[in-house]
């Protein structure tokens, strides 16, 4: 059977994009590599949800995951940022996913609706995930409970 030439370049064009479509982040961080940095997590209640911060050794917070229960919404803010970005990439050891993102007062911020499959990969990834944007070093955190009972209060 013989293919007519329009249906074989829609097929070829097919192919590529799906191609592009798979093809890992250029900020993916090969977590066998780097090292978590060093700090701490801390978990809290607040009003409309939850949250956990990422305080580095000095205790300036530089990653929040953020729970809305009404919009049920996850965000991700990576803080002290000094330029927009388009994307903030989570590396988890099942693979690198770009979120869009949005710039302001110093943070770059990620929403992620609470059932989506992230979440899974960031609770059960092998004790380290990171958060990258172009132009700056990746941000590799240790993967404590404290963000993972982000994500459950989110979809309790």
């Amino acid at each position: 059977m013989k293919l007519c030439s329009t249906c074989a370049a829609l097929a070829a064009l097919l192919l590529t994009t799906v191609a592009i479509a798979q093809t890992p982040a250029s900020t993916a961080v090969d977590l066998d590599a780097v090292q978590a940095t060093v700090g701490n997590w801390s978990y809290r209640p607040i009003t409309g949800g939850s949250e956990a911060d990422f305080a580095d050794s000095g205790g300036h917070v530089r990653l929040t995951v953020r729970c809305s229960r009404t919009s049920r919404l996850i965000s991700i803010i990576r803080s002290g940022m000094t330029a927009a970005a388009p994307a903030l990439v989570i590396t988890t050891t099942y693979g690198a996913r770009s979120l869009a993102a949005s710039f302001a007062a110093g943070n770059l911020t990620a929403a992620v609706a609470a059932n989506d499959p992230l979440f899974d990969d960031i609770a059960f990834t092998r004790g380290k995930w990171a958060v990258a944007n172009a132009g700056v070093a990746a941000l590799v955190v240790p993967s404590w409970a404290d963000a993972t009972r982000v994500f459950e209060d989110c979809r309790s």
